[in-house]
């Protein structure tokens, strides 16, 4: 048994096609989501004042640059001084503001752009004639401080003053929040946190979901793959019978075809099926397996071989009261037990009355002639057995098959449990005809194709 734990690009993108809804869901959710808080976030509006700062007159162009220097050197300070109290105070006193300098110096930004003598002033409120009138109050209230700070020159004039250049204005768009722009980042985090669960979840999961994982992670054949069935649920039934065109029906002459390859070494005329667990459709398969082995014109025996949950009778709607438990207990005869199946060269044997002791009456001399009479009468002998984990039926039969075929299950089958079931097997001495992959993911693209293979051979 070889684990397959290797990462590759076709593994992750199959994850992903697999999570498909889920990763639908989460970026429907995280776009609602974002949605949702920006609607319910109040709306916020920023306006802009401008002001220049310009030097006391000069007497020479050397006197004006010094001055222009050293109005650039103050600009970071006059920036600092934009959102200190001694500017806010009065701000907050003239426009009647519930709040502290502290508080209003956070929805106040400044901004000097480099090697110039500008500072623009961006003022953050809940309305856009609030953002306006802050911005231009700062903007006045930070010219009348600057004046005052500034050193005179000999005339008595400040050195450096400040002029508004633009006034604010209330703006005619709220800055936040950004509808549109939010939804878009929730929808891409949506993605990325379902594309996360996607694979997380593909990681953890040790379930056998393709033929190419199979292959990975059985030391056994694998014969072939069993779709599932659209709108029959778990209860496929017949279907090579009633669908002989069909897409499953084809699958199944497919395993019959690799069956005979299989088995190039010796002739293989006693098969064994089961599967690791219950629910896996072993019964299902080897019924339709039977079924598909006598279009040959072979003739086939299937024995229901489930003594504890036969199936069979119930597949074909046959009384199952006289089957195999009869014949072993010398009640009756195969000839007269079998029930042929009409227009096929297929006959079927019950399970019949479910005894005491499945187990002795399997292992026992009467099942061993029994099984020598119908390997010379019938040229393939199919027989269902229980799950190898349920009981030790299949195993205890093995000496008396010339090879078994494990069906399992792509939508509940685990690794180590398949491991376990074929470990468990060929420790009892049994010999693998192979695996085959049962209820796998029906690959769109050549559904129509046999549907219309399907009316073609329907029609009269």
């Amino acid at each position: 048994m070889m684990a397959d734990s290797s990462w590759t690009l076709s593994r992750i993108w199959a994850a992903l096609k697999k999570m498909w809804l889920v990763i639908g869901l989460t970026t429907v959710l995280g776009a609602g989501i974002a949605f949702g808080i920006s609607l319910s976030t109040t709306p916020t509006y920023v306006s802009r004042a401008t002001l220049y700062f310009s030097i006391g007159q000069g007497n020479s162009g050397s006197d004006l640059n010094q001055g222009t220097t050293y109005a650039q050197n103050q600009m970071l300070s006059f920036a600092q001084l934009a959102t200190s109290s001694r500017v806010l105070d009065p701000v907050i006193q003239r426009l009647r503001l519930s709040v502290t300098s502290a508080v209003l110096a956070r929805d106040i930004d400044i901004v000097t752009p480099n090697d110039t003598l500008i500072l623009e002033i961006r003022a953050t409120a809940f309305s856009p004639d609030g953002a306006a009138s802050v911005a231009n109050e700062v903007a006045g209230s930070l010219s009348s401080v600057v004046d005052d700070l500034s050193p005179t020159t000999s005339t008595g004039v400040p050195s450096i003053s400040a002029s508004l250049v633009d006034t604010a204005v209330p703006p005619e768009f709220q800055t936040a929040p950004n509808k549109p722009r939010d939804t878009i980042l929730g929808a891409l985090v949506g993605v990325v946190v379902g594309v996360l669960i996607s694979i997380v979840w593909s990681l953890f999961d040790s379930r056998i979901p393709t033929e190419t994982v199979l292959r990975n992670v059985v030391n056994a054949p694998t014969l072939g793959t069993v779709t599932r069935v659209p709108g029959a649920g778990g209860n496929v039934g017949l279907v090579v019978s009633r669908d002989p065109l069909g897409r499953t029906s084809e699958e199944f002459r497919r395993i019959r075809s690799a069956l005979s390859y299989a088995a190039v070494d010796r002739r293989m005329r006693r098969v064994l099926v089961t599967s690791s667990s219950p629910g896996e459709g072993k019964s299902t398969f080897a019924a339709n397996l039977a079924l598909t082995l006598a279009g040959l014109k072979s003739s086939v025996l299937l024995i229901d071989a489930d003594l504890r949950r036969p199936r069979i009778a119930d597949a074909f709607g046959v009384e199952g009261a006289i089957g195999l438990t009869t014949v072993l207990v010398g009640e009756v005869s195969l000839d007269d037990a079998k029930l042929p199946r009409p227009g096929t060269t297929l006959d079927v044997l019950p399970a019949g009355a479910i005894p005491p002791n499945p187990a002795e009456l399997l292992t026992s001399d009467a099942m061993h002639a029994l099984l020598e009479e119908a390997s010379a009468g019938y040229d393939y002998v199919v027989l269902d057995t229980p799950p190898i984990s349920s009981v030790a039926d299949a195993n205890l039969m093995s000496p008396l098959v010339d090879g078994a075929i494990v069906v399992v299950d792509a939508t509940k089958t685990h690794r180590s449990q398949l491991a376990a079931a074929l470990e468990s097997f060929r420790a009892a001495g049994g010999r693998m005809i192979g695996v085959v992959l049962n209820k796998a993911r029906r690959p769109r693209r050549a559904d129509a194709y046999y549907a219309e293979s399907s009316r073609r051979g329907a029609t009269p």
